[in-house]
């Protein structure tokens, strides 16, 4: 008889075949002497197999055996008897009969926590007999139960270091992520099913003044005033999508962001976790991209049509003054000198053109590019008016007939004068352009509330309303002109100046009856005392 040792040391996978086993068989026909004999043998040993012909029969248990034994007159009755003696009569019994125990039998593959467990079903005055090991076909090996029980309190300690180790694996695992999704710049949240923060990440909780304990258990959409990012996530668990990917503004902190939400269903689709980056940024030069792209597509627009302007308007004051260079070469000689002088003013009406096109093609540049400045002095507003409309308007023949009142009592008032002679000169000069011959324009001029208005008013064929929009954009004219010249700069420069006065323009038209333009321009506070300083007239006197 003797035990098996492993030198294995125990583990969660080790199964009985790791334990000490007995090898304790003995035929049925053995007496009770060779039992005796055997147990004093091996002190330890805590039954034996009972094997008759190779095949299991029982086990006789040690306990069980000594305590029939010990019996007065047992020992004498039983001692040269076979194991296997069939009793003399029914109401005697074997020494088997009485020692022999239920037997629990069990694969060497088992795991000593499944051996434990069924060992422990039997009735208590079985639960520590001992139990029998199959380790091959017919090979039967024995295990006393205190082992097993002691092996079991061993790999008890190992599986609580095991869940110790592991729980503090866990919680490094935990912190390393609760570190990664910290360092994420987005907001991380965690959101069940019922709408309610499982988590967040520090940087969610710091936008809102808060730790991310502080949100858990709270209602989504409860810190942010915008509803986008409650309804988004609603709608995803309504949805059988375990994924979205959508865009949502939120208010944090009272400033509206937009975000990129990124969600993800998981644990059976009772929660979700959601990802939010701030693409406000992006949204921004998104839109300064498109705007600088709309800006890209204008200035073609401008380029084609500054190119189609100037082409048109320079070929036909080219052409004058070519026409009547070649006459004057040709002909000259034969022509009086009131002839003459016709195709002189023809080269200098058409070259004055050309100047005059050239400087509104300048001043548009110039304001486009910020380069046009606002620079007030004191101006006599009437004189400059008087002689404003004694340029445009002609003493002979005088097909257009400007009519000016001045309604204000100060003479002198801070403007800009070169702003204010490109807005009146341009809108007299449309004013009498788009006019018929002999109608009047009237250019009435007020002063209230430390303001000057000026009203330019004609009887001419009017602005058509969807021409209205886009009045004072570069080289931009009416549907209605016809062959009427002009190069659709001259509004655009009058609203450039007048933005610079810090103004304002506004206009009313009706096709067929006319048009007028109001412009509003702030004056300096200091034009009193300028003018007490200066002594210069306080009121001006004149004649309409």
């Amino acid at each position: 008889m003797k035990s098996e040792k492993s030198a294995k040391k125990l583990n969660l996978e080790s199964t009985l075949q790791g334990l000490n086993l007995y090898e304790a068989c003995i035929e049925f026909d053995c007496t009770t002497e060779d039992v005796i004999k055997l147990f004093e043998e091996n002190p330890l040993l805590p039954g034996l197999i009972v094997m008759e012909r190779n095949q299991l029969v029982g086990m006789i248990s040690r306990r069980r055996f000594f305590e029939y034994i010990s019996r007065r007159y047992s020992l004498e009755l039983f001692a040269k008897r076979p194991l296997r003696e069939i009793p003399a009569s029914p109401f005697s019994e074997s020494l088997y009969q009485f020692s022999h125990t239920q037997i629990l039998v069990f694969p060497s593959y088992s795991s000593i926590t499944a051996a434990v467990r069924e060992s422990l079903k039997r009735s208590p005055e079985l639960i520590y007999e001992p139990i029998i090991v199959q380790t091959a076909p017919g090979v039967y090996k024995l295990l006393d139960v205190h082992q097993l029980l002691m092996a079991q309190s061993e790999l008890h300690e190992i599986t609580m270091a095991a869940y110790k180790q592991m729980g503090i694996a866990l919680q490094e695992a935990k912190n390393q992520l609760l570190a990664v999704l910290d360092a994420v710049p987005g907001f991380v949240s965690w959101i069940g099913s019922d709408l309610h923060y499982l988590g967040v990440n520090q940087h969610l909780a710091e936008s809102f003044n808060l730790s991310p304990e502080e949100f858990i258990g709270q209602k989504v959409g409860c810190f942010d005033s915008s509803n986008q990012f409650t309804e988004l996530i609603e709608d995803f668990f309504k949805s059988p999508a375990q994924t979205t990917c959508q865009e949502a503004i939120a208010q944090i902190n009272g400033s509206a962001r937009s975000y990129l939400i990124v969600a993800q269903k998981y644990n059976q689709n009772q929660a979700a976790v959601t990802v939010g980056i701030d693409i406000t940024q992006r949204k921004i030069l998104e839109e300064e991209l498109r705007a600088s792209l709309e800006r890209e597509k204008e200035l073609g627009k401008l380029k084609s049509r500054f190119i189609s302007m100037t082409s048109h308007e320079f070929r036909t004051p080219l052409s004058t003054i070519l026409s009547s260079a070649e006459l004057l070469e040709h002909y000259s000689h034969n022509w009086t000198e009131e002839k003459k002088i016709v195709h002189y003013d023809r080269i200098q009406s058409s070259v004055n053109r050309m100047i005059r096109l050239l400087d509104d093609v300048l001043t548009i540049g110039k304001a486009e590019t910020g380069s046009l400045y606002f620079k007030p002095s004191p101006v006599n507003l009437e004189q400059f008016c008087l002689e404003l409309v004694g340029e445009l308007q002609p003493t002979e023949g005088n097909p257009h007939p400007i009519n000016f009142i001045n309604h204000c009592q100060h003479t002198y008032y801070y403007l800009d004068d070169k702003l204010l002679r490109h807005i009146l000169t341009n809108l007299l000069s449309n004013a009498i352009k788009y006019s018929q011959e002999g109608s009047e324009v009237k250019l009435e001029i007020f002063h209230k509330k430390g303001r000057i208005t000026f009203k330019i008013e004609d009887k001419g064929i009017g602005i058509p309303e969807q021409d209205r929009q886009c009045l004072f954009e570069s080289f931009h004219r009416a549907a209605n002109v016809g062959n009427i010249p002009g190069t659709g700069l001259g509004l655009a420069i009058v609203k450039k100046c007048v933005e610079l006065h810090s103004g304002e323009i506004t206009v009313d038209s009706q096709l067929g009856v006319g048009t007028n333009f109001t412009v509003t321009l702030p004056v300096s506070s200091r034009l009193s005392a300028f003018a007490r300083k200066s002594k210069l007239p306080q009121y001006a006197k004149h004649k309409h």
